[in-house]
């Protein structure tokens, strides 16, 4: 086994939960295949909390991965480069830091996003972040889709980083979205596991065989053709909030990979036009915001914040409900 490993250990995030050790790795290192990973892993240079595991072992947020050195030819994630990129920071220490994060903005670099990221960003910003999930997501502990809106928490340090996992795991850190849907989805806990719709794999679908994921949904406006929801999040799985809401035949309005765009007006009544197209009309992404987020500091403190809706989310809101805005 020859090569250097940068990054040698990880925290499993949210979204890996109940991943097999072995595809865990083959998301992480694309550049190889499954056999030669499996057999790294057989060898015992990659343990689990410690432990040297089978490649069928399932994973859990918040474990340690550590690997020894690298299979040949394996590329590890790329360095992230500094970017002077606008922030709204809503408080900041020398510990962590909670932004306001806007529409349009990727957490984190990937496949067709090699920079313009938040990751970027935060670079720029700070001397210091968290290593724990490797140098292509420095400080990045949770994440929130491209064009959803709202509070994102930063770790400046790797004990922070594992501080603040530990709660996603616990569910100690509150995750509070509201969403403009069509129509009034039923209120209460849904629980429906997620993973790749089989028949388009950029989407993600509720399946028999995907990841546990669990939402509870509260109506707070209602009203043809749209009402606002309030999303708890339980787990974090991708799209989830989305996944959910379609499930229920509820998407979000202006969602168009989840049904919720301009071909929701075929399933409007006539009267209810009107109101539906100026709900859409301010709307170029999905009217997702990740309003609250609550958590517990490394240093103890019980911390709160809120971010008020953005100037789209409000004006889809104020044509959805125009007597009552």
């Amino acid at each position: 086994m020859s090569g250097q490993n940068p990054h040698p250990s990880w925290i499993v995030d949210e979204d890996a939960s109940d991943d097999r050790l072995d595809k865990h790795l083959a998301e992480r290192f694309p550049d190889w295949s499954r056999s030669v990973l499996q057999e790294w892993i057989k060898s015992g240079k990659v343990t689990v909390d410690g432990a040297a595991r089978k490649p069928s072992f399932r994973i859990e947020p918040g474990m340690e991965i550590a690997t020894e050195g690298l299979p040949e030819k394996v590329s590890p994630d790329r360095p992230v480069v500094a970017q002077d990129i606008p922030l709204s920071v809503v408080y900041e220490d020398d510990r962590i830091a909670v932004i306001d994060k806007p529409a349009g903005l990727t957490v984190h670099p990937g496949a067709g996003c090699p920079d313009g990221t938040l990751a970027n960003a935060i670079a720029f910003r700070y001397r210091n972040l968290s290593g724990v999930n490797g140098p292509g997501r420095p400080g990045i502990v949770h994440r929130l889709d491209r064009d959803t809106t709202g509070l994102i928490v930063v770790a400046l340090d790797d004990d922070a980083h594992r501080h603040l996992a530990a709660q996603l795991l616990d569910r100690s850190l509150s995750r509070v979205y509201d969403a403009l849907v069509w129509g009034t989805p039923q209120e209460g806990r849904i629980e429906a596991p997620i993973g790749r719709d089989p028949n388009q794999r950029v989407r993600m679908a509720v399946v028999q065989d995907g990841r546990f994921a669990a939402t509870t949904i509260s109506v707070t406006r209602s009203g043809a053709p749209c009402s606002l929801v309030e999303c708890r999040l339980e787990t974090g799985r991708t799209h989830q909030i989305r996944v959910h809401l379609a499930h229920l035949h509820c998407p979000v309005v202006g969602d168009p990979v989840y049904g919720g765009g301009q071909e929701r007006l075929a399933q409007v009544q006539p009267l209810d036009k009107a109101l539906a197209r100026a709900a859409l009309a301010p709307l170029s992404r999905q009217c997702l915001h990740a309003r609250e987020l609550r958590l517990i500091h490394p240093d103890g403190r019980e911390l709160s914040f809120t971010s008020p809706w953005p100037a789209d989310f409000a004006a889809a809101v104020a044509g959805a409900f125009p007597d009552r805005t």
